[in-house]
């Protein structure tokens, strides 16, 4: 799975072998997956970014402060994601590659 993901201007680009990963900004009693420091408005775990046996990619809140949003638009529960959907945590805007 390969995660890209803008802050300030700049994309970067992840790959995880992992099909379950969590995002956000880790500290002493949480680790992350995909590390969004210096992002202040990201959790320390924001949300869970994972791809089912049917190559389908899911996004899920895990009750951070601000927020998750996929186009946009405030997710409640989990949420599929299609091709090109852009996945908003906090300022970083993320988009999920199954491949």
């Amino acid at each position: 799975m390969q995660i890209s993901y803008q802050y300030g201007g700049k994309w970067h680009i992840k790959s995880l072998a992992k099909a379950e990963v969590t995002v956000g900004r880790p500290n002493n009693q949480a680790g992350v997956d995909i590390d969004l420091t210096p992002d202040t408005t990201v959790s320390r775990v924001h949300a869970k970014l994972w791809r089912e046996e049917d190559g389908s990619c899911w996004v899920e809140d895990m009750g951070s402060r601000y927020g998750t949003k996929v186009n946009g638009t405030t997710i409640t529960g989990k949420h599929c994601l299609n091709e090109g959907d852009e996945v908003g945590i906090g300022e970083t805007t993320l988009r999920m590659d199954p491949s």
